[in-house]
């Protein structure tokens, strides 16, 4: 579980650096986007509309949407994972009490237990 744990732990990482990237890149061309939710499905959608001047920047614009949907996907595959596995885990009863704690939920009380061990 503690590689689980980790593995999600470094995919959000990952999802996060992504969208600095994406981001920057937008800053540089000085492009606002007028969407106040961000990486909503409308503000992605925005995104692949998007034309940028020179057709390098275009590609690096749609490889930038790519690598944060294929990180999404991950995300969202390890979730799964965790969440599956979890149950059948020896420190599910523990996990379980420390959700009753305000504000924690599965995957911080998994995070905190997989990285206390015995």
């Amino acid at each position: 579980m503690r590689d689980l744990s980790r593995a999600r732990e470094t995919a959000m990482k990952d999802l996060k650096d992504a969208k600095y990237q994406l981001k920057a890149l937008l800053l540089r061309n000085n492009i606002r986007c007028s969407i106040q939710d961000n990486w909503s499905a409308k503000h992605l959608r925005w995104l692949t509309e998007l034309i940028l001047p020179h057709p390098a920047q275009q590609i690096v614009l749609q490889e930038a949407i790519q690598t944060i949907t294929e990180r999404i996907r991950r995300l969202e595959r390890l979730d799964n994972e965790l969440s599956y596995h979890v149950k059948n885990w020896r420190y599910y009863p523990v996990v379980k009490a420390i959700q009753a704690m305000r504000g924690v939920r599965l995957l911080v009380a998994v995070g905190v237990i997989a990285e206390l061990g015995d």
